[in-house]
């Protein structure tokens, strides 16, 4: 039975030692799978979070571009005030000129009337001049008043005590 046993223990041990090896090399293909499998996740997780910074990235410049989109439309009202601004100031500076133009005729006008003045008064003999004085003689009276009247009248003015 030595031989029979020792048979059948080299059967059993060549079995399970099968088994063992097919389990080991099970284990061992789901291990390597295991690590292709985290090296990939690791990798789109990279990816995730670098398309997550751009994605940021991107609504950092939607937000400028809508910020300077704001303010070039505030830049336009700016101009179009200024442009309002100084077309009135146009209209003002001419109305100015013309009123200056017009003041200077005027003047012109009023030199021109004086020298004929001047002229005709050369013309006309002076008149001689007779002025009447006039003389108004007026009487003053003294006024006497009592020392309680000018307390009234101080009261009265507004004066004080």
């Amino acid at each position: 039975m030595n031989v029979e046993f020792s048979n059948a223990y080299q059967e059993v041990l060549l079995e399970n030692l099968d088994v063992i090896l097919k389990q080991n090399f099970m284990m061992q293909t789901r291990l390597k799978l295991l690590e292709k499998e985290a090296n990939v996740r690791a990798e789109m997780q990279a990816k995730i979070d670098e398309l997550t910074v751009k994605h940021q990235e991107a609504l950092q410049q939607i937000g400028q571009t809508q910020h300077y989109k704001v303010q070039a439309e505030s830049n336009n009202s700016i101009v179009q005030e200024k442009n309002r601004i100084q077309s009135a100031l146009n209209d003002a500076m001419r109305e100015l000129g013309n009123t200056k133009s017009s003041l200077e005729a005027r003047e012109k006008e009023v030199e021109e009337m004086k020298f004929r003045i001047f002229e005709l008064e050369k013309l006309v003999p002076p008149a001689p001049k007779v002025v009447k004085k006039v003389t108004v003689k007026t009487e003053e009276k003294p006024v006497e008043i009592s020392a309680t009247e000018t307390n009234k009248v101080r009261v009265e003015a507004g004066g004080t005590f």
